[in-house]
This record gives structure tokens, C-alpha cells and sequence, in this order.
């Protein structure tokens, strides 16, 4: 039944992928009619045998390709270690003695040597080291072929020896090549390898997201280098068929290969970037170039328009199937929507009139009227109105997956609408693009960070607005960073403007967001949870600027889950619930328990309060653990059923302490000890293995693979005990997966629903399963209900109660004052590193006594 539905709607999903297959397959019909015309021998069984013969080659490197690719990775040493683990073979058969059997073992044994070899160099230093694969393997492609040249004087080495010719030379019944049969069992083998074994899954999980695959006990390095192995045996297995086709190893064999090999696999949908691409659109793609690479070399053309006419076809065959995709994917939900098109004609007479109210800057209304957007398995929204008006601050909100987020990006141009329109003053406006919505005046700050972690605070905060010098030519960094510099001062933000973005707390780099948007021009500006990664005194700061805005006559959309933000700050209300408005007002004509009342559809109790029994034996004991910079030697320890919670202002060192525990960064000293035993814990799986799990602050860089299912993330981290042998059980992996999703009430159209489709709550709630399902002893919860909605809250809250009442001792870390009293059973509170105080969680505790000693004053 589950598996029926499943396969239903995932149909929609993999609308794209199919027509991808489709358009390559009819692409390769088209080509095949084309060259039959132009050469009469070309639809010939014997040519199409043929042509498999020559595409054998590549075929398996193209296998080795995908799987370095999948990582995130890419070899250009193909065609160079080709020529050498082909020389090395041939040298080998030579020495032991030419044509025996022995010989040929021998041969086949060294050329599948010298390709892992240079795979375990590739992996190594990709992996372990860290260098960047394309130029790790450009030096080995110069290194590998040095070599070639050097053991061969040059010169070609015969090879006659019927086992290692035996693939190329033979054809089964006198017609079908057996080099076809080893690319057929050769891809089966990967394919059930990347789509049915752990191994597979990490390799895609680690190409999704690197720093989310560590954190859930993937030996990223370990893997890396494992994954570049791996393809050296279908490198090997493709130098075989190629020695064998020549009967002999050329010292110049593979040259331009890897290209060839990179084509075909990009082609078949592989992303350059990682964690995205199959095996089934690479065997695609290579039947595709080879038909364009058989087909000209069947025709009577001079060289040079050869390769001009075989990159054009490429290049046309790449653009054809990425058209051919996106409309697919855009019919599929124009039909899910129920219309024809999303975007309203507009005359010239409009568009003008559009023009001369942005240039005057006299924007006074932008109106959102019956919005509607769909995605494959999900209405979004649906028949959505909201009007926002310059001087006044708009609360949005709902629950997580209500449509809130949907909405501001379809106003911040990175999705469209299939329905509705937007109109300013009246006039209809499009928005297409972020640029669109930049033009019109609308600034965002997202709830997930946008930031690039490689560029320092200064380029970040005017990327896409870049001040140039007198002469329009070079960039004025010198003023960029005064600019800057004067929105630090303005928030009282203290980091260098030439500071790297990822050498900054979570905290830091949200504030740096708002800072970013609050230096533009705009008359509207859009806030999804600015308050959700700072501290209670940059709110402060933050709603001081809010207030000035509206002074200021511009407008503010205020997204937030706390009730007493909307309350302190915003004129309007518009709530939304299950991507269908609910209800727009004054918000002076609403209370707390209306708000939530609107939002759930049921009326929620305190979701802070938690019933607080007696805790059990002492589980986790930290000693002294201290990492210099981060936190000075910290002690404390938890017991089942137990609460610990850690408050304090950002840069405390709270997050710091966590990871060194989970082994996500190395301590310079302390112990600690879990049920009283010494615990060594060198990486996260050393972690994991000893029943410690945490749920990091920063979901998306460190807890989700977004290319990968609810299903493979909520497994991610159970892979060694799902598996045997390295073959994952398949009903144990469904059945984890949906047990977690109905009792965690994961809102997701199914177990096959892509993560990074589900809103930022049910993600969360993904991360929390991925743990769960492990039956920790420790669950560490940073910030478990910052972003989420007051049903999920709860939803968490009542969790945690029920991880208590198991025995399970928990740490948790909250900026939410309320969250951390409510909750815990004691508080540690730390200050610029080191503890201050710790606090029984009682009627006797205020916030005032917690925020004085986050502070440094005594309370």
C-alpha cells in the first residue's frame, strides 16, 4: 500500500528526470535517421555493433566518472592513466612471459593496480589533504602520462596474450562483442552499488552536502578516497578494452578522453556541483556522443570541420536536453496548478505607468492578489491575498509548511506565481527574478542564511551593489568598507569588515544579513525570523531600527513564530495556514491564544511546561573540557531524564562546548565520560556509536542533505545498523523513515519527497528523527524550535517530555528565555567562555537573574 503511493507521488517529481531520458533517447533517433541519410551504411546491425565496440571504452570510464562526480569531484587524469595502467599491464605480461595464462593474470592484475594506485592518489589528496580534485588530477594527468612516456621509451608494447585480449577480440555467436557484455554487467554492478548500499548513499550524501554528511558519522575523507579506488577499477576495466581493441598499449592512448567522458556524463544529468546525477543518464549520454563520434567519422569531412561539427552537436544536444527539461518540469505544474499560465499580459500603457512610479519612488501599495503556487506533489499556497502599505509593519504568520516563506520569495523574485497578480498603486507589476524585485524595491532578509562563507563581511554586505571608482572600472574598496563599516556601528555589531563570513558565530553572520538588506534603497523590506539566531539585545537594537524604518514611511513584512514580537512591533496581521489565508487585521484586534488558535486550528496549552520528575543516575560527566579561543575548562554533567540547558549571549562558547562533545571539533583538554567510562571521541561517528546525537543550531550547512529524500536523511545516520554487509535493508529504511514521519506528524507528500522541498519546521523535524531512530543515550537539542512555528513547538516540547520519561538524558540550548526555564530541569549559564552560574530551574528563577549573569553581572 505504502509503496504504491509512494511510487504515485513521486511521479510528479521525477517528471524532469524522465524527460531528461526521453529527450536524449529522442535525440539519439534523430542523429541515427540523420547519418543513415547522409551515410548508407550507418543503420547497419553491423555498425551498431560497431558502435557499442568503440563506446565500451568509455562506457566504464564514464561509470568511474559519475561516481567522482556524485562526490562533488572530478577526474582529469582519465585518459593518462589509461595509457599507463595499459603500459603497466603490457610491461608486466611481457616480463612474465608474453602469451601464457600466467602472463595474462599478471597483466590484468597490474593494470588494475596501476589505476587504483592513481585512484588512491587522487582520493588522498582530494579527500585527506583537501586540494581542490581539479587540480589534483590535472597534476596527475601530466604525472601518469610523464610516466607512460618514460616506461615505453615511447614507443608502442605489442600485447598477444588471448586472455587480456579476450573482451575485445571475441564476439559472442560471431556477431554481439562481449566488450558489450562487460559494459552491461559492469553498469548493473555500479548501479545496484550507488542505489542499494551504504556506500552509494554516503557517496551522494557527501556530493549533497559535506559538512551534514560528517556531522551525521560519515567518514568524509575515508569515503572520498574509497569512491576514487572504486572508479579506478572501471578505469582499469576501460583500459583493458582498449589495449585489447589495438593489441597493443600506445603510449598516447586516452589523450582527450577524460572530456569525452565528462560530455557523456553531464549530459546524462550528473551535476558538476555534486550529490545530483545517475547511472541510467550516463549510459544515455555515452550512446548519444557516440553516436556523433561514429557517425562523423563515417563521413568524408576534413578533420577540422569533424571536431567543429562534433562540438556543435554537443553543445546543441546539452542545450536541447536542458530546455526540453525545464518546460517539462513547467507544464508538469502549470497541470498541477489547473491553468495554462501563471504570468498576466500587460500593455505597454501599464508597463509605463509602472516605470514612472518607480522612478518618482512614489510606491505607496503593493498587493498580492489570489496567489497560487504549486509544486510537484504540493499546493503551496492557494488563493493567498495580502496588501502591504508604506509606514506600517505587516506580521506574516502560520505554521511551519503554512506557506509563509513561499509567499516573500515569490515577492523576492526567487519563485513565480502560477496564479494571481501583483499589483503596485494598482498597476500590475512582474517579478521574475530577484533583479525584478531589487528594481522595485523590495530588500529580503531570508531565515536561512545567504551569505558566501569564502567572502569577508565587506564583500558580502555589498555584493550585487559594489561602488565603483571615479572611472567605472575598478571597485572602490575603500568606500564599500566605510559603508559597511557605518552598518556594523549602526546594529553595534563588533567584527571586522575584512573578516571571513565563516569565521563568524550563526548569530553574527544573521545579524550581517540584516545589516546587508537594511543598506539598500528599498521601500519594503521583508524580515522571515530575523530574530531567530540573536541574542535578546541585538532584538532590541533590531527593533529600535525597525521603528525608525517606519518613520521612515517604508514598509516592513515581519515573519515570526514569537508571539510577543508581533505584539511589541507590528500594525497588521495576516495569518496563513496549510498555504490558504486564514484571517488579515489590526493586530490590536487579536491576542496570543487568537493568533494560535487561527494558526493550528485547536487551542495549544503552555508549550513551555514540562512535568518534571525525579533523574536518574549521572550519563554524561564533561571534565574540565576546554578549547582555547571557544571556552575555558568547563565541568558539568547530566542524568537520565534529565534536562540540562545552557543559556548565554552569542559567542558564549554554548554551541563551541557542544561540538567538542559530539566531536565535531577537537578540545585541547578535559574528559569525558559517558556511564562512567572514559569516552575518546575523535570524530561524530565515535559520537554516534556511543549513543550521543545532536542536532545542530545551523540546520541547512549541518543538518540536511537537501538533494536526498525525507527518507535517506532520516537514515543518514543509522547506515552501519540498516545495512549488512554494506547492503541496505530496504524495508528496514522505509519503515524507519515512516514510522518517524507519523510520529513526529512530518508534514511531507511522502518518504520520497526531496527534503529541501518540506518547510524549515519539518526539517527540523527530519533532523530530529535522523537521531531518534538511533536510541541515543544523550541527545544534544541546539536551538531545536528556533524558526518553527508554536505547533511545532509544542510538538518538540512534548518530545522532549517523552525522551525524558525513557530515560534519556538531554542538553539544550536556547535563546528563548521561556524555552530554557520552562524546560530544563537545571541552567547553565556562560559568559565570553566560562560559566557563571548554574541555576535549578524552579519558580524561584527569573529571566532577569539569567540575563545579568549572561551578561558578567552577578545576579
Amino acid at each position: 500500500m505504502d509503496m504504491a503511493k509512494k511510487g504515485k507521488k513521486r511521479g510528479a517529481a521525477m517528471n524532469g528526470e524522465t524527460f531528461r531520458y526521453m529527450t536524449i533517447a529522442a535525440m539519439i533517433a534523430v542523429l541515427f535517421v540523420l547519418f543513415s541519410f547522409v551515410s548508407k551504411g550507418f543503420l547497419s546491425f553491423n555498425t551498431v555493433m560497431n558502435l557499442f565496440r568503440q563506446a565500451a571504452s568509455n562506457a566504464l570510464a564514464a561509470i568511474a566518472m559519475t561516481m567522482i562526480m556524485l562526490t562533488g569531484g572530478i577526474d582529469l587524469s582519465v585518459g593518462s592513466v589509461v595509457a599507463f595502467s595499459g603500459a603497466a599491464g603490457a610491461l608486466a605480461m611481457q616480463a612474465a612471459g608474453g602469451s601464457t595464462l600466467f602472463a595474462g593474470i599478471a597483466g590484468i592484475a597490474a593494470t588494475v593496480a596501476a589505476a587504483t594506485g592513481f585512484g588512491l592518489i587522487n582520493g588522498y589528496a582530494a579527500g585527506y589533504l583537501k586540494i581542490a580534485p581539479f587540480i589534483v588530477t590535472l597534476a596527475t594527468m601530466s604525472l601518469a602520462r610523464g610516466l607512460t612516456l618514460t616506461v615505453t621509451h615511447s614507443s608502442r608494447v605489442i600485447v598477444d596474450n588471448s586472455l587480456y585480449n579476450f573482451v575485445s577480440q571475441t564476439d559472442l555467436f560471431g556477431k554481439i562483442p562481449v566488450s558489450l557484455l562487460l559494459v552491461a554487467a559492469a553498469y548493473i554492478a555500479a548501479y545496484l552499488l550507488l542505489t542499494r548500499t551504504a556506500f552509494g548513499r554516503r557517496t551522494y550524501a557527501i556530493g549533497g552536502n559535506p559538512v551534514a554528511s560528517r556531522a551525521s558519522g560519515i567518514d568524509v575523507e575515508k569515503h572520498t578516497l574509497c569512491v576514487y579506488i572504486a572508479a579506478g577499477v572501471f578505469i582499469a576495466l576501460s583500459t583493458i578494452v582498449i589495449v585489447g581493441r589495438a593489441r597493443s598499449a600506445q603510449p598516447m592512448a586516452g589523450v582527450g578522453m577524460e572530456f569525452n567522458v565528462i560530455t557523456a556524463v553531464v549530459i546524462g544529468g550528473t551535476s558538476l556541483m555534486g550529490g545530483q546525477g545517475n547511472l541510467k543518464g550516463t549510459l544515455l549520454g555515452v550512446v548519444l556522443t557516440s553516436v556523433i563520434f561514429t557517425g562523423l567519422s563515417m563521413l568524408d569531412l576534413s578533420p577540422f570541420v569533424n571536431y567543429m561539427v562534433q562540438g556543435s552537436l554537443i553543445l546543441l544536444a546539452v542545450l536541447g536536453n536542458r530546455i526540453v527539461a525545464a518546460k517539462a518540469q513547467k507544464s508538469a505544474l502549470r497541470h498541477a496548478a489547473g491553468q495554462s499560465g501563471g504570468a498576466e499580459p500587460q500593455t505597454g500603457k501599464k508597463a509605463r505607468g509602472l516605470d514612472e512610479i518607480l522612478a518618482a519612488n512614489e510606491q505607496d501599495v503593493l498587493e498580492l492578489r489570489h496567489i497560487v503556487k504549486v509544486f510537484p506533489g504540493v499546493r503551496a499556497l492557494d488563493d493567498v491575498s495580502l496588501t502591504i502599505k508604506r509606514g506600517t509593519i505587516h506580521a506574516l504568520c502560520g505554521e511551519n509548511g503554512a506557506g509563509k516563506s513561499t509567499l516573500m520569495k515569490i515577492l523576492s523574485g526567487v519563485y513565480t506565481k502560477d496564479e494571481g497578480e501583483i499589483l503596485i498603486n494598482g498597476v500590475p507589476a512582474q517579478i521574475r527574478s530577484p533583479a525584478d524585485s531589487e528594481r522595485i524595491g523590495i530588500s529580503v532578509i531570508y531565515q536561512e542564511l545567504a551569505n558566501i562563507p569564502e567572502l569577508n563581511v565587506s564583500q558580502n554586505v555589498n555584493l550585487g551593489k559594489e561602488l565603483s571608482n571615479s572611472a567605472r572600472v575598478l571597485l572602490d574598496i575603500k568606500r564599500m568598507e566605510q559603508k559597511t563599516r557605518s552598518l556594523l556601528d549602526r546594529f553595534q555589531l563588533q567584527v571586522g569588515v575584512r573578516q571571513k563570513i565563516d569565521q563568524l558565530t550563526v548569530g553574527q553572520q544573521q545579524m550581517i544579513e540584516i545589516a546587508k538588506a537594511f543598506g539598500s534603497n528599498a521601500w519594503i523590506v521583508v524580515m522571515d525570523e530575523p530574530t531567530s539566531a540573536i541574542t535578546e539585545a541585538d532584538k532590541e537594537n533590531l527593533f529600535k531600527i525597525i521603528r525608525e524604518l517606519k518613520e521612515n514611511n517604508i514598509a516592513v513584512v515581519y515573519i515570526s513564530h514569537r508571539m510577543s514580537e508581533i505584539f511589541e512591533i507590528a500594525d497588521e496581521i495576516t495569518i496563513l495556514r496549510d498555504g490558504r489565508q486564514v484571517i488579515t487585521g489590526p493586530v490590536s484586534e487579536f491576542d496570543e491564544n487568537k493568533v494560535v488558535r487561527h494558526m493550528v486550528g485547536r487551542e495549544l496549552n503552555d508549550i513551555f511546561t514540562r512535568e518534571k520528575g525525579a533523574p536518574g543516575e549521572e550519563v554524561l560527566r564533561v571534565e574540565n573540557l576546554s578549547r582555547k579561543g571557544a571556552f575555558e575548562p568547563i565541568s558539568f554533567s547530566v542524568r537520565a531524564g534529565e534536562v540540562l540547558g545552557f543559556s548565554g549571549l552569542m559567542g558564549a562558547g554554548r554551541t563551541e562546548i557542544m561540538r567538542c562533545i559530539f566531536g565535531l571539533d577537537r578540545p585541547d583538554s578535559g574528559a569525558i565520560y559517558l556511564s562512567g567510562q572514559k569516552l575518546e571521541v575523535r570524530c561524530p561517528l565515535d559520537a554516534i556509536k556511543a549513543g550521543i546525537a545532536m542536532v545542530s543550531e545551523d540546520r541547512r550547512r549541518e543538518g540536511i542533505i537537501p538533494h536526498m529524500t525525507v527518507r535517506e536523511n532520516t537514515t543518514l545516520a543509522a547506515l552501519p545498523w540498516i545495512s549488512r554487509f554494506g547492503w541496505i535493508d530496504t524495508k528496514k529504511d522505509l519503515s524507519i523513515a515512516q514510522e518517524y514521519i507519523d510520529s513526529l506528524n512530518v508534514k511531507t507528500p511522502s518518504t520520497e519527497q526531496l527534503i529541501m522541498n518540506l518547510s524549515g519546521g519539518n526539517q527540523q523535524k527530519v533532523c530530529l528523527a535522523k537521531w531518534l531512530n538511533r536510541n541515543p543515550k544523550v541527545v544534544i537539542l541546539d536551538e531545536p524550535t528556533r524558526g518553527i512555528d508554536v505547533g511545532a513547538k509544542a510538538e518538540i516540547h512534548r518530545l522532549i517530555d517523552r525522551l525524558t520519561k525513557q530515560g534519556i538524558a538531554v542538553i539544550m540550548i536556547s535563546s528563548e528565555l521561556p524555552e530554557i526555564i520552562g524546560a530544563c530541569d537545571r541552567i547553565v549559564v556562560l559568559y565570553e567562555g566560562r560559566m557563571m552560574k548554574e541555576y535549578l530551574s524552579d519558580s524561584r528563577v527569573t529571566q532577569e537573574q539569567i540575563m545579568k549573569s549572561a551578561a558578567g553581572l552577578s545576579a
